[in-house]
């Protein structure tokens, strides 16, 4: 088996997002509970130019994928495994522009398949998610530009500016990324690709790419609060407190990775296997930068102020982690270990299937309430009282994330409005004659049969204010199938608004 997938790593790959992705369909009966993904959705209604939190790359790769794909969970996890599967295809790739050998690019990618960011982490595809991916094609580009012996590497400098606009178009944290990369090009040995035409056509490649979204930037100043909220609030001490767990998220995302290389992959007294492991000064110097420069260059903003960490951000740094580790290991213990990990994946893809199916059976016996949440069965319920009702067919929903769930599951075409339609931010295109269309506003969607009872008074009333006919109405609704044996109903509150 190992041989198949030093042979064919591209194999391994793809079989590993399948598989990652059947787990995650058998595990998950519901998309994030953070509301990640639906507002990704959301964003990607229209081609905006950015909002008030990120760069919209994500959500324009959204667009595309359900303009051929059904808006369904399992399909929108299927988005998120060919997410998983460039990312671990752009670690590949760099893997080899810095050399590394077939077995120590297998194991580097058999390494990976079990990180944290890489396992159960992907899963959530929002903007941390999205960064699995272009980050590591990113330092792929520079890495070929950067290297005297490539061929092509004009064409590849250009590739870099582009991917790294890209990268900037996914998160603004992608800086992180950047800056090292840049910074090592100033080392001793490195400033001669500043006499070359590579930094410059990087540089035009790179602007050109990134210049509509810093026009759309200069004109919708108000649109960046989410990034400039992300500065330092609460003290040095809090803010130390975030650098430590932040400074040990590595051990926290990739524990099997860095155990495995310890263990199994060096040799010698284990205090000086850690050090093996770890030594930046016996692999390539460009693969040191894009393992640790992301690592060190977000705690080196916190220290100076310039922004407080979040764990999370942790999860895209770590692409070149196993890269680095394999580059270390000992090349009698590869020869031994590796093969024995890949082969492992015989026991561990089976394995995996079978923690999703009894994640799904114990969360339907516990009546887990997140996976019980009818949310595709709320938009079903929300459809059928209307055209019960009403010969007009409902044309937006309101507001924010839960709106957008409405939206994505609705089986007629819904427009998801991430505020009232008369409250529309200036990222949002205007909601035209909202007047003389239907909707319908979210108030609440609770177990049992608590609602939000001040949430259908105000929304009653800014209808009648706006001239507009409106009817509270409180629906249950239920899951049910196999993976929902006990009856756990949920109260949804909304607002029905039409003209007069």
């Amino acid at each position: 088996m190992h041989k198949v997938f030093v042979r064919h790593p591209a194999f391994f790959i793809l079989l590993h997002c399948l598989v990652w992705w059947i787990t995650t369909i058998l595990a998950k009966s519901t998309l994030d509970g953070y509301g990640d993904m639906v507002e990704v959705y959301a964003w990607s209604q229209h081609w905006l130019m950015g909002s008030d939190k990120h760069p919209q790359f994500l959500p324009w790769m959204a667009k595309l994928w359900f303009t051929v794909a059904r808006q369904t969970v399992a399909s929108f996890y299927f988005l998120s495994a060919i997410n998983l599967a460039v990312a671990m295809f752009g670690i590949l790739a760099l893997g080899r522009a810095v050399k590394l050998g077939d077995m120590q690019l297998a194991v580097a990618l058999a390494l990976c398949a079990l990180a944290l960011p890489y396992l159960t982490l992907p899963g959530k595809l929002n903007m941390n998610a999205i960064c699995l991916s272009t980050w590591p094609w990113t330092a792929w580009a520079f890495v070929r530009t950067i290297d005297r012996a490539a061929r092509r590497r004009l064409v590849h400098a250009v590739l870099l500016g582009i991917l790294a606009a890209v990268s900037m178009l996914g998160k603004y944290y992608s800086v992180v990324l950047l800056l090292p990369l840049f910074l090592y090009t100033l080392a001793p040995g490195q400033r001669w690709i500043w006499r070359t035409p590579a930094p410059w056509l990087a540089g035009a490649a790179f602007l050109l790419a990134f210049l509509p979204h810093l026009l759309w930037l200069i004109e919708h100043s108000d649109a960046v609060a989410y990034a400039n909220n992300q500065d330092s609030g609460g003290g040095m001490a809090n803010r130390f407190r975030y650098i430590l767990k932040f400074a040990a998220a590595p051990l926290v995302y990739w524990p099997i990775p860095i155990v495995f290389a310890v263990v199994a992959l060096s040799s010698g007294r284990y205090p000086g296997r850690i050090g093996k492991a770890l030594d930046f000064r016996t692999v390539p110097g460009v693969l040191a930068v894009a393992a640790i420069g992301p690592w060190l260059t977000p705690i080196a903003f916190s220290i100076v102020g310039l922004a407080e960490l979040s764990t999370p951000w942790a999860i895209p740094i770590g692409f070149a982690f196993t890269l680095y580790l394999v580059a270390n290991s000992d090349p009698d213990r590869l020869a031994v270990n590796g093969p024995r990990l890949l082969d492992a994946y015989r026991f561990i893809w089976p394995a995996m299937i079978v923690t999703g199916l009894a994640i799904a059976v114990g969360a339907g016996m516990k009546s887990d309430a997140r996976s019980y949440r009818p949310e595709a069965e709320s938009a079903g319920a929300v459809h059928e009282y209307w055209a019960a009702r009403h010969a007009a067919p409902l044309l937006w929903a309101a507001r924010g994330n839960s709106a957008a769930v409405l939206a994505f599951f609705s089986p007629t075409a819904l427009e998801a409005l991430p505020k009232l339609p008369d409250r529309l931010p200036s990222y949002y295109p205007p909601f035209a004659d909202w007047k003389d269309k239907a909707g319908v506003v979210f108030c609440s969607l609770r177990r049992g049969e608590d609602v939000d009872e001040a949430c259908l008074n105000e929304m009653v009333a800014w209808a009648d204010a706006a001239g507009l006919q409106a009817e509270p109405v409180t629906l249950t609704v239920r899951r049910g199938g196999w993976r929902f044996p006990k009856d756990v109903p949920f109260a949804l509150a909304v607002v029905y608004v039409w003209p007069r």
